[in-house]
């Protein structure tokens, strides 16, 4: 894995949430001296930040520097899911974490809100709005959705379907 989860977790697997001790703290708002994340927002900003990273080197597969956290640039991130898909490989679980951040960080810059904690599936959502227009944006399963479905799980068409539910006003689950 890259960054935080690395260090914090190293690999894990099976139903367990290896979140949970790690978020406990940072919903407290405890400072860590460690130059860990202080909040579940930060800590998936840093985590999209290293996806931008690993794709910002001669002979990456996409065009790391076009990884702006543009609606376009969710196109390369589909690019990269389709690769795994079409060779039949597993998404590894650090690249997973990575994408998803990626994933939810343009949405987040384009439409606010705030992490909290999903399920087995969707270990974090994104919660856009309030009340009875709260939207939950579950990206994680629909990262590992477009490798194993292939383009019937395209990113970019998952995240155009957000602005329409955000602008109804009501609420929804988008998974």
């Amino acid at each position: 894995m890259f960054g935080f989860l690395r260090k914090l977790f190293g690999p894990f697997s099976g139903g367990i949430n290896p979140f949970a001790p790690w978020m406990d703290k940072v919903n407290q708002g405890i400072p860590n001296s460690n130059g860990m994340p202080t909040s579940i927002e930060e800590g998936m900003e840093w985590q999209a930040a290293d996806f931008v990273a690993a794709f910002s080197h001669s002979g990456s597969p996409i065009d790391g520097s076009k990884l702006d956290y543009s609606e376009a640039s969710l196109a390369l991130v589909d690019q990269v899911l389709n690769d795994f898909h079409r060779r039949r490989e597993p998404l590894p679980d650090d690249l997973h974490f990575l994408t998803s951040a990626y994933v939810f960080e343009v949405a987040r810059r384009a439409f606010g809100g705030r992490y909290l904690r999903g399920d087995k599936d969707n270990p974090f959502v994104l919660a856009i709005g309030r009340g009875e227009a709260e939207i939950g944006v579950c990206v994680m399963a629909k990262v590992r959705g477009r490798v194993v479905n292939g383009p019937e799980d395209s990113i970019p068409f998952f995240y155009a379907g957000i602005a329409p539910v955000v602008a109804s006003g009501r609420g929804a689950m988008l998974i």
